[in-house]
């Protein structure tokens, strides 16, 4: 069970790094980070390697501004378990979030952090897949842990510098009882003056850095509504091809719901041929904050000689929101998004 847990959390946080893949020659860097969470393998996680692609002075990524620091904080105690931010550092492809944890009962514990269970992580307003822990805690142990947040993952989002972090932790005892935190968040200096109301993923798709860097084509991209209910609203769509010539859908949702809600997106037509009758994606959206699910294409293209990212017009799907406990808040919802 853990390491199904494990598995998938790390296959989620790949998947919207390899939409961005195939970038450089040069390959990620390894800098040593403990995060299982990130895989980065065929996506140039640093930022030199990104910025040496770029051509023009108008296409460069930013320098990750690396000014952001924090107080030690007690962030929660949950199941027992202390969990305090002793500080921020620096890599060259990351930045990694220091964490001690103490069991303070007499039973052993295991905390863990963006997880596909409960995976409750974000930056400056958006959520980010990231950022998994897994701590093993026997009983009165102190651990020190790192949280990873690759500058791969921030640069897809548009961030460039640390206001905030936001973490939820999953706490399980050796007999599998869970407690859950909420998600807690840790405010740098940064967060002072901070727009929170920009859309830096949206400006970010809409410009030519981030295509210049890691090898990818916007083939069309849309800023219309195609979706709101339940406090989610589907704001953005865009079709993104790269390097390697594999194609995803990416769907940007902004949630303005009063509790954190599960977007599960199933069944796919595509230009109106229908290509999938299943599950394509889900993700927990904390309450204000902004998701991109990302929907792979290539398989549906390569099985269907008619459809391409070059010619593809509708893309049609099922959204369905639930809470936490998995209870619809919701009717399933058939939407259409056009290019």
């Amino acid at each position: 069970m853990r390491m199904i847990r494990m598995m998938t959390a790390i296959m989620m946080a790949a998947v919207l790094i390899f939409t961005f893949s195939a970038c450089s020659d040069g390959g990620s860097s390894n800098d040593g980070s403990t995060s299982s969470k990130n895989d980065t393998s065929s996506v140039s996680s640093n930022e030199s390697d990104a910025k040496s692609n770029n051509q023009g002075k108008n296409d460069i990524l930013p320098q990750f501004d690396k000014t952001g620091t924090i107080e030690e904080t007690l962030l929660t105690e949950t199941y027992d378990v202390s969990i305090t931010a002793t500080g921020l550092t620096y890599t060259n492809s990351a930045v990694k979030l220091s964490l001690k944890l103490e069991n303070k009962a007499d039973s052993k514990r295991e905390a863990y952090a963006g997880t596909a269970g409960y995976g409750c992580n974000s930056v400056n307003g958006y959520m980010i897949h990231d950022g998994y822990m897994r701590c093993e805690l026997d009983p009165g142990a102190t651990e020190e842990e790192e949280v990873s947040f690759s500058y791969a993952e921030l640069y897809c989002h548009g961030i460039s510098k640390i206001a905030d972090i936001g973490i939820g932790f999953d706490v399980e005892d050796d007999e599998y009882h869970h407690e859950y935190s909420e998600m807690i968040f840790i405010e740098t200096q940064n967060s002072d003056g901070y727009d929170y109301s920009e859309d830096t993923y949206l400006k970010t798709m809409k410009g030519n850095a981030l295509q210049s860097a890691y090898g990818i084509t916007i083939d069309a991209l849309s800023e219309r509504t195609a979706y709101s209910e339940g406090g989610i609203s589907l704001i953005s769509q865009a079709l993104v091809t790269n390097k390697d010539g594999d194609s995803k859908l990416m769907l940007e949702f902004e949630s303005n719901a009063d509790q954190a809600l599960n977007v599960r997106l199933s069944g796919l037509k595509l230009n109106g041929v229908e290509v999938s009758t299943s599950y394509l994606a889900s993700d927990l959206i904390w309450q204000g904050k902004k998701d991109v699910l990302s929907v792979s294409l290539g398989d549906y293209f390569e099985n269907n000689e008619t459809l391409s990212a070059d010619n593809l017009k509708t893309a049609d799907f099922n959204i369905n929101l639930t809470n936490t406990d998995g209870t619809s808040v919701t009717q399933e919802t058939a939407v259409t998004i056009e290019f």
